[in-house]
């Protein structure tokens, strides 16, 4: 199992659980139909009530806590996170003593706090299944509160685990140089695998890429979301879409390039404070 680290900005940074051989449980196995079925309703135009409940929908999905979903990618013991070893994918940018601080301090504050929601979420099941007395649409409050009570039991038996891991040295934390080379300006090859040691193009540079002296350019999402409020200047993002679109070609982790981009979507709006 690997978990990957990338710095969006100097103090934020994106997760990502790159579980190994993880095994699906009953559970998994139903949340997974479920979101497969969920999915087909992007088909319908967005003027239709489909289309409108379904995107509405996606926008409450975004607004889950980034390191919900990370914790979420954890195995579970049942999927068979019980590990000798997990490595800890950072670039030389990172301090190895900060990260293991930050993580175990996120494990220590979401264990209760999911629990805590999750029994929340478990006591609206029966309010919201009133909702099933509306003739013809389903009952979209009922199921988005199961989904909630699945994605907090998950997030809490992964905090559990990474805490657990954490407690018994049971990680090692791996500096990619191909990732630190990134964070160093220097582009990643088009073609890289995790086993490839060079760099093509020397020391080039594309628009877009990141160093640490130099911020990519914003996309226009990021620009009309600092727009809408005071932007804070002093920890502006490292990293673009683009940016992270090749590090998910590096890595060939089909997950990565989705759960990284939601971070870094989340984290440069909260860049910015709403003007008062």
């Amino acid at each position: 199992m690997r978990i990957f680290v990338i710095p969006i900005t100097r103090a934020r940074w994106a997760l990502h659980c790159h579980p190994v051989n993880a095994v699906p449980t009953r559970m998994t196995k139903w949340a997974a139909k479920a979101s497969d079925k969920w999915s087909k309703w992007a088909v319908y135009p967005r003027d239709t009530w489909r289309g409108r409940i379904y995107t509405y929908g996606e926008s409450l999905m975004d607004r889950i806590d980034f390191r919900e979903y990370f914790l979420k990618e954890i195995p579970t013991k049942s999927e068979g996170a019980m590990v000798r070893k997990v490595d800890i994918v950072v670039p030389s940018l990172l301090n190895e003593s900060q990260v293991i601080g930050e993580l175990r301090l996120l494990a220590q504050r979401q264990i209760p706090y999911h629990g805590r929601w999750m029994k929340y979420c478990c006591y609206m099941l029966p309010v919201s299944s009133l909702f099933t007395l509306v003739p013809i649409i389903p009952n979209f409050p009922f199921f988005y509160n199961l989904f909630r009570v699945y994605s907090h039991y998950k997030a809490r038996h992964g905090a559990q685990y990474l805490q657990h891991m954490l407690d018994e040295n049971s990680y090692e934390v791996v500096v990619d140089s191909e990732l630190s080379r990134w964070y160093q300006g220097e582009m990643l090859p088009q073609t890289s695998t995790p086993d490839s040691h060079t760099v093509a193009g020397g020391s080039a540079r594309a628009p877009g890429y990141s160093s640490i002296n130099h911020s990519p350019e914003l996309s226009d999402d990021d620009q009309r979301t600092l727009e809408s409020g005071a932007p804070l200047l002093e920890d502006p993002p490292l990293i673009s879409d683009n940016d992270i679109s090749r590090m998910a070609m590096y890595f060939q982790l089909p997950l990565f390039e989705p759960t990284i981009r939601r971070a870094r979507h989340q984290i440069v709006a909260n860049l910015s404070k709403p003007l008062q």
